[in-house]
């Protein structure tokens, strides 16, 4: 659905807090300074600011730790985002800091690990206002596929660049690049969903949904 690589090696290794300060400053180039102040992660919003825009006499040096704070930057808010919603790991950085061994690892493994591990603790989860981790637009597309319960009405896509080669291509998640979603107020479109899940029968799931567009 997303594109990334289902084989290849796990990712794994272990994740020690020690030093994990030197090892985001030498990875991103730069120092925390206060915003290192908690022992999770880097702030997300701290990642925007420090690193915006490239300058455009960077050189390919200082390139490099923009792509890779770009990349840190995708792994918390879409691959493997926590439920505190501001945080970047340095759990990543280990199997990111070299890009020709980057590319081997079995990311698309890894995202649905992450997912199911924050499903089951999001179940557990009993405060006031509780927060779910992981890869939910994943979550939410496969859900689209499978039940009719919350799927939007799917509108024409937008056509995609011409020429490009296959690796280029849109993923299977670019069939609901445009939908119109019903909006309504959260406590019922709670009680709906799920008076609608539980009415489910085998016949109403989907083994593979797809949206026809015109």
């Amino acid at each position: 659905m997303l594109g990334l690589r289902i084989h290849g090696n796990p990712v794994t290794g272990q994740c020690r807090s020690e030093g994990w300060r030197a090892r985001v400053e030498a990875f991103l180039g730069r120092e925390l300074g206060e915003q290192g102040a908690r022992t999770s992660g880097v702030p997300i919003s701290w990642l925007r600011t420090e690193f915006a825009q490239c300058p455009e006499e960077a050189d390919e040096e200082t390139v490099g730790y923009y792509c890779r704070a770009w990349i840190l930057h995708l792994f918390a808010c879409v691959l493997f985002p926590d439920a505190t919603g501001d945080n970047a790991s340095w759990m990543w950085i280990h199997c990111l800091s070299n890009w020709d061994q980057a590319g081997q690892y079995s990311w698309g493994s890894a995202v649905l690990c992450f997912l199911y591990r924050q499903l089951c603790e999001g179940c557990r989860r009993s405060t006031a206002n509780p927060s779910l981790g992981g890869c939910v637009y994943l979550l939410q597309l496969w859900m689209w596929a499978r039940f009719p319960v919350g799927r939007p009405e799917v509108l024409a896509r937008r056509e995609w660049f011409q020429g490009q080669p296959p690796s280029r291509q849109p993923t299977w998640a670019y069939l609901w690049d445009q939908v119109r979603v019903s909006h309504t107020r959260i406590d019922r479109a709670y009680i709906q969903y799920t008076n609608e899940l539980d009415s489910l029968t085998a016949s109403s799931v989907s083994k593979f949904y797809f949206p026809c567009t015109y």
